[in-house]
């Protein structure tokens, strides 16, 4: 929605926006209250998902979280616990530009340049599991496109 808030104050400079271009706006307001118990939810509930991702990633490749002999558990959580901010903003605001943009693209570039794809892959298959054990249906609705979009890129 920021993005989308951006674009039309540089495309509606000067003049009022038109109903087609401000129908974004109000879609987003249809679903601002379960956008924000969805946030809610996942941040109340971060420690317990992030957890519960990496026991699922190390249950279905535990080797992943080697690179050589080296335990990258740490680095993966540090990694999936800011992708889960970031994502969990980007679904409160309904931004997957941004998510995109301002992480992902990145992230997959660094996660490359380290040669630690694998966690990343194996995250992305178990992140559907985990967001819908703690996300109420009407919640995870608004997530998937997130969850999506982060398999899309990363996975």
């Amino acid at each position: 929605m920021l993005t989308q808030l951006s674009r039309l104050a540089l495309d509606a400079d000067g003049r009022y926006a038109t109903a087609e271009e401000l129908q974004f706006l109000k879609d987003y307001l249809q679903t601002a209250d379960q956008r924000a118990r969805a946030y809610k939810t996942v941040r109340d509930n971060e420690a317990f998902l992030l957890e519960d991702l990496h026991s699922q990633v190390k249950n279905s490749d535990g080797s992943s979280l080697f690179k050589g002999t080296k335990d990258v558990s740490n680095f993966f959580k540090r990694d999936q616990k800011h992708i889960l901010r970031v994502a969990s903003a980007a679904m409160l605001f309904n931004d997957l530009d941004f998510l995109r943009e301002g992480l992902l693209l990145w992230h997959r570039t660094i996660i490359k340049a380290f040669g630690v794809e694998r966690p990343a892959q194996v995250a992305c298959q178990v992140w559907p599991n985990v967001m819908g054990k703690y996300l109420p249906t009407d919640e995870y609705k608004l997530m998937s496109p997130v969850v999506g979009l982060i398999r899309a890129i990363l996975g």
